[in-house]
């Protein structure tokens, strides 16, 4: 017996040898897999930098010049400084409406599209017949191309458009509101295809946020006897606050950048009335051919926009560093 353990014993220490022996060459193995790796992923990282990092820093030094495409090379302009960024802060109304106007029209939409979104996803949180079906033809604008929603409002807003035959039809007055020669009636155009195209968005974010909220807080608020609109507005709209936040950052992103929908109903008019700094940008680069201005107007609104996402995310980040400590 004793000869029998012992032989276990020696048996079982060279099994041990052997996978010891065997995981060297195949720890060894692993440092060709990674080197073959990282040269599958070194394409990819090359057509990042030349697609994205080589331009912005192109555009970066463009901003600092004079250069315009009838000048010649970029390489042969001059360069002035900063002395495009203080035309645009300083001297350029237009860039400084544009700037506000865009904040104007995103403040409402964004407050629209949270609104129409929390009801709606309030709504879609109980069973009803049809749900399915709406909740799909509630998605849909958010998949159509934003030229093809700005081409479709577009029609829709012409004076003989259906928009107007509505009105006249429940108002009964002989002509329906020329809504793109006025301003107010065409920021309010802009508004409505925007809130039309975007509330999905909300919609979608903040019905997964109310369906991912658990159920022990809620039903221990019911029992000790607060009412539905007690238990909403204290214990499931901040549950649901780091949900929010999201949504509105990823719309904020969208929103600033706001072009397609004015472009295709306003032209930015009448006059500028309705001229987002999108579309004030696209006209200096491609209308003026003012390249290095406006490259200098797109970096200073890439400044102020990650600035804005700064702030929207500083909530959720103090709750972050808070929940480490």
């Amino acid at each position: 017996m004793n000869d029998l353990s012992e032989l276990r014993v020696s048996s079982g220490s060279s099994d041990l040898a052997r996978e010891d022996v065997q995981e060297v060459p195949s720890a060894r193995g692993s440092l060709p897999c990674n080197r073959l790796g990282q040269l599958l992923m070194l394409p990819g990282q090359i057509v990042s930098l030349l697609v994205l990092v080589v331009p912005l820093a192109v555009a970066f030094y463009m901003s600092f010049t004079d250069w315009t495409p009838t000048h010649g090379s970029l390489l042969q302009a001059t360069l002035v400084g900063f002395d495009n960024y203080k035309e645009l802060l300083v001297y350029d109304t237009r860039f400084v409406e544009a700037v506000v106007r865009t904040l104007l029209i995103s403040t409402v939409c964004l407050a629209l599209e949270f609104v129409l979104g929390l009801s709606l996803a309030v709504l879609f949180l109980r069973e009803f017949r049809g749900k399915a079906i709406l909740f799909s033809a509630f998605l849909t604008p958010m998949m159509i191309l934003p030229v093809v929603v700005g081409y479709t409002f577009w029609m829709l807003f012409q004076s003989n458009g259906p928009i107007n035959q509505l009105l006249m039809l429940v108002f009964g007055s002989g002509a329906g509101p020329q809504w793109f020669r006025s301003t107010p009636l065409a920021i309010s155009a802009v508004i409505i295809t925007e809130v039309w195209h975007w509330t999905p968005l909300f919609f979608l974010i903040l019905l997964s946020g109310l369906n991912a909220i658990p159920e022990n807080p809620v039903r221990a608020a019911v029992i000790l006897g607060a009412t539905p609109r007690q238990v909403f507005w204290r214990i499931v709209l901040p549950m649901l606050k780091p949900v929010i936040i999201v949504a509105f950052v990823i719309r904020a992103m969208e929103i600033v950048k706001l072009f397609d929908e004015v472009f295709m109903l306003t032209r930015g008019g009448p006059g500028t009335s309705t001229e987002t700094i999108s579309l004030y940008i696209y006209k200096l680069a491609f209308a003026d051919f003012q390249l290095a201005y406006g490259a200098a107007a797109a970096f200073l609104v890439l400044l102020g926009t990650l600035v804005l996402i700064h702030l929207l995310l500083a909530p959720i980040r103090n709750q972050l560093l808070e929940a480490r400590r």
